[in-house]
């Protein structure tokens, strides 16, 4: 039998090194993946024999580094979208390897603006997850704001890439005409790529979201369209990296509703429906799901309204859980959504003249929740909606802690509500020796 050393090391010098990068990025994706499903098999499997739950791996190096991921950094690099130190890590690794990726075995800057531009192309992949990020996000044992931030960062990533190489225009014009498609096209991808980035920014995010996300797509759209046409009229090898982000993109999205169509069976009645209420100014939401599809606090699902209004048709708004409650055939689920520009808001105004039902199709629940089995205290600081997403943990842990299967004795939230102009604080107080109370 030959030695396997000598034809692997073959191999990675005939290997460009741009290939040699998306074949590495691959290998850590499957890598993790494959600790995770291991992870939660193992976890389902302890269950079933024990009938108890527990949580493997854990230790005290992993807790201390865990705190010292979270930590927040000052408020100049929050402004810069890199608000924790875990973010921080993560972005020293990417622009690390992307620099190496560029700049390693190459002879002259020409060069390495040609490998930007198939750098450019293959960070694309890991920015097709789907429709939403809810699945990917639990597949990869990831919070969605987490998973959305690394969308954010990859995107930025490619963008300077693309800058990079299209800064070879720069020399070609002192002699040629760029009026013709062959650069007119590229120029087109660059300029759409460039455009994501402002309109994708915190301040936008805020107060215009759906219109953030709609030029967005618009966008990603168009620049996907324009360079897939310039890597075919190149001859371009990487067109194959394009058409199977494109494909990936496809694939996510298709498994996320065909696992939506097979939880709700709409062709067996009665056909799902969200019912709608206006209460003290919130939007109150109640839809059904089946009692096989498991719940955990803290998760949330995104509702599909069509027959809302046509904008609706093109959104997939997020609504955390408040509580559910289990029926004889199916678990209904309230949500609190707080009215404002939009999607909500129409809803709002809807149900403020009579309570209202619209078909619906729900995708999730998705989401980790947080373990607070080790602690004995536990104090929530919620300010309005707030409130309701941390409701379904103060339910389960007051429920487990009459039961005695968590070692939380007492639970204290502090909730501020804004009324007008004003805040009206409220505290709630819950000890193993006495009711809920005021105060």
């Amino acid at each position: 039998m030959p030695p396997f050393g000598p034809d692997l090391h073959r191999w990675v010098a005939e290997t460009s090194l741009p290939n040699l990068y998306a074949i590495c990025a691959a290998l850590i994706l499957a890598a993790w993946l494959i600790y995770w499903i291991g992870r939660d098999l193992w976890r389902w499997a302890w269950r079933r024999r024990h009938g108890v739950f527990f949580h493997p791996f854990q230790s005290r190096i992993r807790h201390s580094w865990r705190r010292f991921a979270y930590v927040h950094l000052p408020k100049g690099m929050a402004c810069l979208d890199i608000p924790k130190y875990r973010q921080a890590l993560l972005l020293a690794v990417m622009l690390a390897a992307n620099i190496f990726g560029l700049r390693f075995r190459t002879q002259s800057w020409t060069q390495a603006q040609k490998r930007a531009g198939s750098l450019a192309v293959i960070n694309l992949i890991p920015l097709c997850s789907g429709v939403s990020f809810g699945l990917p996000a639990d597949l990869l044992h990831v919070d969605r704001q987490m998973l959305a931030w690394f969308h954010r960062w990859v995107g930025r990533i490619c963008v300077l890439h693309s800058i990079l190489h299209g800064s070879l225009l720069v020399s070609i014009a002192r002699t040629t005409t760029l009026a013709s498609p062959r650069y007119v096209v590229p120029i087109a991808v660059g300029c759409a790529l460039i455009l994501v980035i402002p309109v994708t920014c915190a301040a936008v995010r805020r107060r215009h979201m759906q219109f953030a996300m709609k030029c967005h797509y618009l966008l990603a759209t168009t620049s996907i369209g324009a360079l897939f046409y310039h890597l075919v009229e190149r001859q371009s090898s990487y067109r194959w990296y394009l058409i199977g982000a494109v494909c990936l993109w496809l694939f996510i999205s298709a498994t996320v509703c065909l696992m939506a169509i097979w939880d709700q069976k709409p062709w067996k009645p009665p056909r799902n429906e969200v019912t709608m209420n206006s209460v003290s100014n919130f939007l109150w939401l109640d839809i059904t799901i089946p009692l096989n599809r498991a719940i955990h606090p803290g998760q949330y699902v995104q509702l599909w309204m069509p027959r809302a209004s046509f904008r609706a048709f093109f959104q997939l708004p997020i609504f955390h859980i408040a509580f559910w409650e289990d029926g004889p055939t199916q678990r209904t689920v309230r949500m609190v959504a707080e009215p404002r520009l939009g999607l909500t808001r129409k809803l709002y105004h809807d149900a403020l003249q009579s309570p209202s039902k619209q078909p619906v199709t729900v995708l999730g629940p998705y989401g980790h929740p947080l373990s607070f089995h080790r602690f004995g205290t536990i104090l929530f600081v919620v300010e309005d909606i707030g409130f309701f997403r941390a409701l379904s943990y103060i339910d389960k842990l007051v429920e487990a802690s009459r039961k005695r299967e968590v070692m939380v004795r007492k639970l204290e939230v502090i909730w501020k509500r804004r009324v007008g102009s004003d805040g009206v604080f409220l505290s709630l107080t819950y000890t193993g020796e006495s009711r809920n109370r005021f105060c």
